[in-house]
This record gives structure tokens, sequence and C-alpha cells, in this order.
């Protein structure tokens, strides 16, 4: 169990390294453990008050603000981490599925509609690309987009004046991005080692309860439950991970009382215990201390 521990705080270091790496390429320069503090009281905050990991972006939207980072950079930092981060998790969760279909036999249909959302959040990625591509219209979309919310919210929740300005830092941090050398894949690999660390933990804690499970079935089924699990309207996927977590384990043969304690006590490590010294860091942040 102690080891578990231990390699669920592997993950979240890959994690704090995957942010920090992106935030240093947009010449945002910051210690490892304030990225640290920052990616533990975003964890927090999604996990208790908001779905999608909305409060999580909030908090490291305001945290540097405060250290007076343009807006536009804020957004592409943000954006690089979540989709360099989801980019491999579904790269193996279309390996996973392949493995499912073809080697098992289970049929396509009842992943259909994670496969759906995966492809609308694929298909809007690719918009914006295509967006900051074609940046006269993108202007234009943006400017309704702000319009929209301030009509929807019945007050002015984006100054829309600053519309182009922070377009303009949206298209500077693109650039840097783009044109480091080495970024893509330092971005991926510090991707990879979360998740890496995050699936070690869960086979830690199979290894605590004296269970085995052969490599390829807990990968599958983590890989196929976080892909999923993680787009349900719950924090942090809270019920939807365990849910398919345990019933993919049992498919596998895992016997199901093994399968519902290894798993909850997994999240425990995983979901619940971060949350206590993410909370203290969240009240760091919003009082404006440096954490």
């Amino acid at each position: 169990m102690a080891l578990a521990v231990v390699l669920e705080c592997g993950a979240l270091v890959g994690y704090a390294n995957l942010t920090r790496f992106v935030l240093r390429v947009l010449d945002i320069r910051l210690r490892l453990f304030e990225v640290f503090s920052v990616t533990l009281g975003s964890l927090a905050v999604s996990h208790v008050f908001s779905a999608g990991g909305v409060g999580g972006w909030v908090l490291t939207y305001n945290a540097l603000r405060r250290r007076e980072v343009p807006h536009g950079l804020i957004f592409v930092a943000i954006a690089a981490q979540q989709f360099f981060n989801y980019v491999v998790l579904w790269a193996f969760f279309a390996v996973a599925l392949a493995y499912l279909v073809l080697a098992r036999g289970e049929s396509l249909w009842q992943y259909l509609a994670g496969i759906i959302l995966i492809l609308l959040l694929l298909w809007l990625t690719a918009y914006g690309v295509y967006l900051y591509n074609h940046r006269t219209l993108m202007r234009r979309r943006v400017g309704q987009a702000a319009h929209l919310i301030n009509r929807v919210m019945r007050r002015k929740v984006i100054e829309e004046e600053h519309v182009d300005a922070w377009l303009d830092n949206l298209f500077v941090g693109m650039r840097r991005m783009t044109s480091h050398h080495g970024a893509f894949r330092r971005t991926l690999l510090y991707a990879c080692a979360y998740w890496f660390f995050d699936m070690l933990a869960l086979a830690a804690t199979f290894l605590a309860f004296g269970a085995g499970i052969p490599w390829t079935a807990l990968v599958v089924a983590y890989v196929v439950a976080y892909s999923i699990g993680t787009l349900a309207p719950t924090p942090g996927g809270l019920g939807a991970v365990e849910a398919l977590l345990i019933a993919l384990f049992v498919s596998f043969g895992v016997p199901s009382a093994t399968a519902v304690t290894v798993v909850l006590v997994y999240r425990v490590i995983n979901f619940w215990l971060p949350i206590p010294p993410g909370l203290v860091m969240y009240g760091t942040i919003r009082r404006g201390g440096t954490p």
C-alpha cells in the first residue's frame, strides 16, 4: 500500500512536470514546487467542486494571472496541458478497443457513447486548429461567443473589447509551442509518465491484496475506464471510473469481491488522498499567497 501511495505521488509529479514544461516553453518560469502546489490545488477543486476539470482550470488561471501572465498564454498553457495529457490516453484507448473487439469478440456498441464523445472532442480540437489557421474567422467566432456568453449571463462576463489583445497573446503562445525544439516529444513523455505511474499504483494495490492480474487485462481495463469514465458529468469521473474498472476486471476473470475491494482502495489513493493537501494549496492560492 505504501508503494501504491509513492507511485501515485510519482504520477502527480509527472503531471506537474508536464504543466511546468508547457509553461517554460511559453516563457513562464515557475519552480517545480509552485507548479506542484497549483496541480494539487487544481485536482482538489476538480474532485470536490466541479465536473470536467473546470474548477481546476479556473484555479490555474487565477494563480497564473496573479503572476501577471497574459490571458492568451494561460489559455494556451491549459489547452496544451489537457491536449497532450488526453491524447496519450485516447491513443491507448483506440488500441485497447481494438483488442476488446478483435481479440475478445466484445461488441463495439457498448462503448459507443464514449467513442462519440471522444470523437466530438477531437473534432472540436480540429476545428480550433482550423480557426487558428484562419485568424480573421477566429476573431469573428470568438467575438460572437463572447457576445453570446454575456447575453446568456446577463452581465459582462467577458470584456469584448479585449478579445483582440487576448487572441494576439494566444497566437504568440501557439507560435512558441509549435516552434520550440522537442516540445511535442517532451510533453508526450511527461503525459505518459502521469498515466504510467498511476497505472502502477493500481497494480501495486492488486499486489497488496495478494491478487494477480495479467498486465494486458490491467492496462486495457485502466485505459478504457479512464477514457470513458472521465467524460462522465461527475467530479473526476467519480462513480463512472469505479464502475467501469470493476466491470472490466470481473470480465477478465477477477473475482468480484477482489475487484470491488482493489478498485475502491485504489480510488482512495488516487482520488481522495490528494484532496486534503490540495485544499490547503487552494486556500493559499486563493488568498494570493505563494504556495
